[in-house]
């Protein structure tokens, strides 16, 4: 939205933000233990297309909460690896290589990303009752679970797991 507003008696120009503008998150990283990696909000910006509407104190609260949830799911499985010697998600073997980094954590860092994003978007989905806002708010929920899936399948590939589906017949 455009328009004049005016501050002592001046008339200013204002335009509101796009919100397509790119963030500078000042090099930020959420750090956790030594054993998982850290994660750069940049990255998870670019990775997940969250543009400038997301603030860097937001982004940086949910991914906070991201990496909380997926260690915590991890926990078990990361005491083990310790004990057989690993001290870091990048030694653990086997794991192929992709850009020279372990799959292992691009597949932890595509868990935490889905995560965050998916908190981002629920809290970011707007209560709309009229009908195009019925249809944005289910196409929101599509996404959210189809975030949290592939967190959950990244979760199971990071431990080597099976996907697996269950089917109630």
């Amino acid at each position: 939205m455009n328009g004049l507003v005016a501050s002592n008696g001046i008339a200013k120009s204002i335009t509101e933000s796009s919100g397509e503008e790119n963030i500078n998150d000042y090099n930020a990283v959420v750090m956790s233990c030594d054993f998982f990696p850290e994660i750069n909000l940049s990255e998870l910006r670019c990775a997940m297309r969250l543009n400038g509407r997301v603030t860097t104190e937001r982004l940086t609260d949910k991914t906070i909460e991201a990496v909380a949830h997926i260690n915590d799911q991890l926990e078990n499985w990361r005491v083990v690896q310790e004990a057989s010697g690993f001290s870091r998600l990048e030694d653990v073997q086997p794991a192929p290589r992709v850009n020279n980094v372990s799959v292992k954590v691009w597949r932890y860092r595509r868990a935490v990303y889905s995560v965050a994003k998916a908190l981002l978007t629920e809290a970011y989905r707007d209560i709309d009752t009229t009908r195009e806002g019925e249809k944005h708010a289910e196409a929101l929920s599509t996404q959210i679970a189809d975030l949290w899936r592939d967190a959950r399948w990244a979760i199971r590939d990071v431990m080597g797991e099976e996907r697996g589906l269950a089917e109630l017949v």
